[in-house]
């Protein structure tokens, strides 16, 4: 059952760096960029899944992950304009089915 939450993660990773850099593209052509950073509290405990849902934070175009506090179950995520919780990380249920919280 993981290897196929493992593919949908990939496939569900590809249309958001799609969507992304159309995102980024218009938000640099009209100059509506105001960065800010986000800390966002994830369900996922285990480091592998935290690492995991960070990277494909900063595959997708207009976002990186500054920080991963392991612990506090947390990421410091840092983006070209203020969005929600569920725009910076669509990806964390698909993580937490593949590899487990």
């Amino acid at each position: 059952m993981g290897f196929i939450w493992g593919v949908r993660f990939w496939f569900c990773l590809v249309r958001e760096i799609v969507s992304s850099v159309v995102d980024v593209s218009k938000r640099c052509l009209n100059g509506d960029i105001d960065p800010y950073i986000h800390v966002i509290d994830t369900v996922l405990e285990n480091p592998v899944s935290q690492v995991m849902l960070a990277n494909s934070i900063t595959y997708t175009p207009g976002t990186v992950t500054i920080d991963i506090d392991v612990e506090g179950k947390r990421l410091y995520v840092g983006t070209i304009s203020p969005r929600g919780k569920c725009d910076i990380i669509p990806l964390e249920p698909h993580v937490e089915r593949w590899l487990g919280r």
